[in-house]
């Protein structure tokens, strides 16, 4: 079937789209997934810089790699059709599901985005107010620093912090779907060699590019299916909303749809997937098919 790649967002691995899989399968999509370098079962090498741009040139390596072996319903060899990956992601799994697609224009046809994040952290200096900036400046340096960074890992970790993070911060609105599994699926990886150092990297690393940056490069459509009770990153509030994406893409080469869900938290596709796997499934049977070359 056509493919689709599924990318995670922060501390979270393939495991996370666990609602996903059935449904896109049985729709008749080839579907693929990836922990990212640093997070899940992958490995997580201490001397890498994590950037965007790193996970970027992965994944399209990665899309690449698999494009090669896909058989083609359009002609007797795969390298003859183009626009035919759709790339899908949450939080900065979103943020790379866009950069992926600009990068490789040709193959894509379609993006989604299940809560965009703004860059790989939540530190982008010109977003900072000037008297904040000192106080993350003693964050990136002292509580990631070699000396305190490990305190502040073991602690964050632990089941009860990651629960309440998902439960009390309002990560989910619906406290009942975060299980026993999902709980399991992002806490068993932090046990790996090297998962603390991977943290600690990718919580003081660079934000890198911006949605709103990227957009205006993409050659396909954009389906954005959006937890409108996020408190990570509100649809319609904070520097880089949501509801402001449409103004950034070029109209002639692609477009943008925003469907906010209410009462829903960061995680749409894994808190509410019968919603999120209806509206994806209708939006992915209205695009083009692949082109043939």
């Amino acid at each position: 079937g056509p493919p689709l790649l599924l990318i995670h967002g922060f501390g979270a691995n393939v495991g996370h789209f666990r609602h996903q899989y059935p449904a896109l399968t049985k729709a008749g999509y080839r579907v693929f997934a990836i922990d990212l370098l640093g997070f899940g079962a992958s490995d997580k090498p201490g001397h890498v810089e994590y950037s965007i741009e790193l996970f970027t040139e992965l994944l399209s390596d990665f899309t690449l790699a698999m494009d090669a072996d896909l058989p083609s319903s359009s002609s007797s060899s795969p390298s003859m059709t183009k626009k035919k990956w759709v790339i899908a992601g949450n939080s900065i799994g979103g943020l790379c599901s866009l950069t992926v697609a600009a990068n490789l224009r040709d193959l894509v046809r379609g993006v989604i985005l299940f809560n965009c994040s703004a860059g790989m952290t939540a530190f982008r200096h010109e977003d900072i107010p000037p008297l904040i900036r000192p106080m993350i400046f003693f964050f990136r340096q002292v509580m990631l620093g070699p000396k305190i960074g490990s305190y502040f890992f073991s602690n964050f970790r632990t089941r009860q912090n990651v629960e309440s993070i998902l439960k009390l911060q309002g990560v989910y609105r619906d406290a009942s779907k975060v299980d026993d599994e999902l709980l399991e699926v992002l806490l068993e990886p932090g046990n790996d060699a090297g998962a603390e150092t991977v943290f600690l990297k990718v919580m003081g690393g660079p934000a890198g590019p911006t949605p709103e940056s990227i957009l205006p490069h993409l050659e396909c459509p954009v389906l954005a299916l959006w937890g409108g009770a996020d408190p990570w990153t509100p649809p319609d509030r904070g520097m880089h909303p949501a509801t402001e994406y449409h103004n950034h893409v070029n109209p002639e080469k692609s477009a943008f749809d925003l469907v906010i869900l209410p009462d829903v938290g960061h995680c749409p596709h894994d808190e509410a997937p019968d919603d999120v796997n209806r509206l994806m499934l209708q939006w992915l049977q209205s695009l083009p098919p692949p082109t043939p070359t």
